[in-house]
C-alpha cells in the first residue's frame, strides 16, 4: 500500500512513499522511469490550477516515487496511485487522497561540486532550477579573470546541476578558480539562499596515462560498442576494413562514458578490421591508433516484442499503444492489424479477421529510440473500440523489420481501453524576435516582456514566471491595450549594479492555450535601480544647510527648483527687500541663494539669508522636494525623499 506520506519535495516535484519496494515495469511505459503507463499515476488540481505533464523516477530501494510535473504545485491536489504491483507481483492497493501543497518559498542552494573529469566540474543545485543565472570565474590568488570555461549555463541531471568544461587551453591548470553565480533561480523563482553564491574547483593536470581500447563487441546488426579504459570526453575516429565511420555515428554513451556506440552503413557480418584513434580522455591525454579485428555475426533473428502498453500522448491527449522491441525496427510502410475479443460488463465479444482494417504504425520518437512503436487506438480498433473494456489480441505486422531485414510479424497484447482526452488549444507563446525584454527609459524599476501574441492573463501576472539575475520582480502586469507585453516592476532598491545579467521568462501561456511556453534565458542590459538618498545638516554658521548624498547626484538640464526651506509648517521667509509687500520664500536655487546640487558630487549647500533665529530653531527646520525636482544619480534613479528631511543642528 502506499503509506501516509505524500509530499512536496520543491515547487515541481512530490514524493509519494510506498511501504514495499514496487516495480518499476507496473509504472512506466518503458518499465524504467519517465512517461507513467495510463491510468497509474494521476495528480490533478481541484483549484483551478493548470495541470502539468507528469513524469517519475523511483528509488534504488524502489520505495519512494519521485514525480515531477512540468507545471509548478500549489494549493488543493486529488492523488490517485493505481495498478500498481510490487516486486513480489502483488497489486498495490489502490490510493486516492486529497493534498494540500504550500506554495515553493525556500530558497535553493550550491550542495557542492564534483570532478567528473580533470576537465569537466559538476556544480549540483538543491532542486530543480529554471535558471542556472550568470556565472563569473576568477583565479583565488590574485582575482584575475578566467576565460574559456563554457557550460554554466546549461542545466542537467533534471535541472540539478551544470558541468563546466574546463578543457580551452586558457583555463590554468592546478590553480584554485572561483566561480561567482548570480541570479540563479528554482522553478518557483526562488533565488539562492546565497546570491551571489561562490564555488571553488581546480582544472587537473594530464594524468600522463592515455585511453585505451579494452574491448569491441557488437550490439546489433550495424551496431558496436567499443569499451575503453576509462571516461572520455572526446570521440574517437572509427574505420571499418580502413573505410572511416561518419563521425554523426560515433557518439559516447550518455549513460557510461567508458563506452562510445557506433553505427556502420551496412550490416555487419564475418571478420572486420575496426581501426580505433584519437579518444580523449578527461586530463586531455590522446588515445593511440588501435586496431581489432572482430568477428561479426550477421543477425538473423527477427525483433521480439518485449512489452505493450497503452500511454496517452501528452500532445493530442489520446491513448497510443506502444510496442517495445529488443533491438532497433526499420519501418517500411508499416502497418499492425488485429484479431482477438474484449470484455466489458462480464460481455466477451470477439473481433474477428477483416474486424479491424491493418492500421499504420510509426515511431513513438525515432530521435531517442527506434525500438518504440505506436498505434493510437481509437483508429486502430474504430467501432470495436469500448471504453472500460478489456482487450486481449492477436497481432499482425508489415513492414517492421530489424536492421538486417528480419521482420516480425506477429505479437500479443492485453490492454484496458479508457477515453482519449479532448484536444487542447496548444498554442505556444514565446518571446518576440525584437527587443523581447526593455528596460524603461524613464523608471529602472520597469521592464517591459514583449511575446510574439496574446498571452493568458493568468499566468503572464504570476510573478514566479519571471526571475532577473539578481532582482525581485514584485508585480506582472499584462498591457490592457496590447496583450502580447507585460510590464514587470522589481522591488525598490533590489536591483545593486548596472550591467548584463540573465531574465528568465517560463510557464507562460498564449491566451487560450492549455500549454506553457518553453523556458527561455536572454540576456539584458540593466541599471542599477537602486535610488539615492539625501539628509541635510545646518552648519555652525546658522545660515549654511549642507545636503550630503548617498552616492553622486545629477541636476537634469532644465536645471529647476528642487526644494524649499520650511519653518514648522511654513515656509522660510525673509525680508529681502523691505520695499517689497510679502517677504522672499527661501528654495533651493532661488533668487538670491547658492549654488545648485553640483554634477557628479554628493554634497551641496543652501546659503539662508539671514541667520537662523532660536525661535526657528525650536519650530524646527526641514526640507521639502517640490515638484520640479529633478536630482538623479548617474543611473537615472530619482532622489528617494520622505515628505519632510529634518535638518539636525548638531
Amino acid at each position: 500500500m502506499v503509506e501516509e506520506k505524500e509530499s512536496a519535495i520543491n515547487a515541481t516535484q512530490v514524493a509519494i512513499t510506498f511501504n514495499k519496494a514496487v516495480d518499476a515495469k507496473s509504472l512506466f511505459a518503458d518499465g524504467v522511469s519517465g512517461s507513467f503507463k495510463s491510468g497509474v499515476v494521476s495528480i490533478r488540481s481541484i483549484d483551478s490550477v493548470t495541470d502539468g505533464t507528469l513524469t517519475g523516477e523511483l528509488s534504488q530501494d524502489g520505495k519512494v516515487l519521485t514525480v515531477t510535473s512540468t507545471q509548478l504545485f500549489e494549493k488543493r491536489y486529488d492523488v490517485v496511485v493505481d495498478k500498481v504491483k510490487t516486486t513480489t507481483d502483488k497489486d498495490v492497493e489502490k490510493f486516492s487522497k486529497i493534498i494540500s501543497i504550500d506554495k515553493d518559498v525556500t530558497a535553493p542552494t550550491i550542495l557542492g561540486t564534483e570532478r567528473v573529469t580533470a576537465t569537466q566540474v559538476k556544480v549540483k543545485f538543491s532542486e530543480p532550477m529554471a535558471s542556472a543565472g550568470s556565472t563569473t570565474f576568477k583565479l583565488a590568488a590574485d582575482g584575475q579573470v578566467v576565460t574559456g570555461i563554457t557550460g554554466q549555463g546549461t542545466l542537467v541531471d533534471g535541472g540539478k546541476a551544470v558541468i563546466l568544461d574546463l578543457s580551452s587551453s586558457s583555463v590554468p591548470v592546478n590553480k584554485d578558480i572561483v566561480a561567482t553565480v548570480i541570479g540563479a533561480a528554482d522553478k518557483a523563482g526562488n533565488l539562492l539562499a546565497t546570491n551571489p553564491a561562490t564555488v571553488t574547483f581546480q582544472k587537473g593536470d594530464k594524468d600522463g596515462v592515455a585511453p585505451t581500447v579494452s574491448s569491441v563487441t557488437q550490439t546489433g546488426a550495424k551496431t558496436f560498442e567499443i569499451k575503453f579504459s576509462e571516461v572520455l570526453v572526446g570521440e574517437p575516429t572509427v574505420s571499418i576494413d580502413n573505410v572511416p565511420v561518419n563521425a554523426a555515428n560515433v557518439e559516447i554513451d550518455t549513460t557510461d562514458k567508458t563506452k562510445v556506440k557506433v553505427t556502420a552503413p551496412s550490416v555487419l557480418d564475418g571478420d572486420k578490421i575496426i581501426t580505433v584513434t584519437g579518444a580523449v580522455d578527461g586530463s586531455g591525454e590522446v588515445q593511440t591508433t588501435t586496431n581489432r579485428v572482430v568477428k561479426f555475426v550477421k543477425d538473423a533473428v527477427a525483433p521480439a516484442l518485449v512489452s505493450s502498453a497503452v500511454v496517452v500522448d501528452t500532445t493530442d491527449k489520446a491513448e497510443y499503444l506502444e510496442f517495445t522491441f529488443d533491438k532497433d525496427v526499420n519501418l517500411s510502410s508499416a502497418t499492425v492489424d488485429a484479431t482477438g475479443s474484449y470484455v466489458k460488463n462480464y460481455v466477451t465479444s470477439t473481433i474477428g479477421a477483416g474486424d479491424i482494417a491493418a492500421t499504420t504504425v510509426d515511431y513513438k520518437d525515432a530521435a531517442k529510440s527506434k525500438k518504440v512503436i505506436r498505434v493510437k487506438l481509437a483508429t486502430l480498433l474504430g467501432n470495436k473500440s469500448v471504453e472500460g473494456a478489456q482487450y486481449s489480441l492477436d497481432l499482425a505486422f508489415s513492414g517492421v523489420t530489424s536492421d538486417a531485414t528480419v521482420a516480425i510479424t506477429t505479437g500479443k497484447a492485453t490492454f484496458t481501453r479508457g477515453t482519449d482526452g479532448t484536444l487542447a488549444n496548444t498554442d505556444v507563446v514565446a518571446l518576440a524576435t525584437v527587443n523581447p525584454i526593455v528596460q524603461s527609459a524613464t523608471d529602472n524599476s520597469t521592464l517591459v516582456v514583449t511575446f510574439d501574441k496574446n498571452v493568458d492573463a493568468a499566468t503572464a501576472t504570476n510573478t514566479a514566471n519571471y526571475i532577473v539575475g539578481g532582482a525581485v520582480v514584485e508585480s506582472a502586469t499584462v498591457n490592457a491595450t496590447d496583450l502580447t507585453k507585460v510590464t514587470l516592476k522589481l522591488k525598490a532598491d533590489s536591483n545593486t549594479f548596472s550591467g548584463v545579467r540573465n531574465v528568465t521568462v517560463q510557464n507562460v501561456k498564449a491566451a487560450g492555450s492549455t500549454v506553457a511556453m518553453t523556458t527561455t534565458t536572454k540576456t539584458v542590459d540593466l541599471k542599477e535601480n537602486v535610488a539615492p538618498t539625501v539628509t541635510a545638516q545646518l552648519q555652525s554658521d546658522l545660515k549654511t544647510i549642507k545636503l550630503t548624498f548617498s552616492e553622486n547626484v545629477y541636476q537634469a538640464a532644465a536645471n529647476t527648483v528642487d526644494f524649499g526651506v520650511f519653518v514648522g509648517t511654513d515656509a522660510y521667509k525673509w525680508d529681502h527687500d523691505t520695499d517689497a509687500a510679502t517677504p522672499e520664500v527661501a528654495f533651493e536655487k532661488d533668487s538670491g541663494l547658492a549654488t545648485d546640487v553640483a554634477l557628479a558630487g554628493n554634497t551641496v549647500n543652501i546659503e539662508l539669508p539671514t541667520t537662523v533665529t532660536a525661535e526657528q530653531l525650536t519650530k524646527g527646520l526641514s526640507l521639502k522636494a517640490l515638484a520640479s525636482i529633478d536630482v538623479k544619480d548617474a543611473a537615472g534613479n530619482k532622489l528617494s525623499v520622505p515628505a519632510n528631511i529634518s535638518i539636525s543642528n548638531n
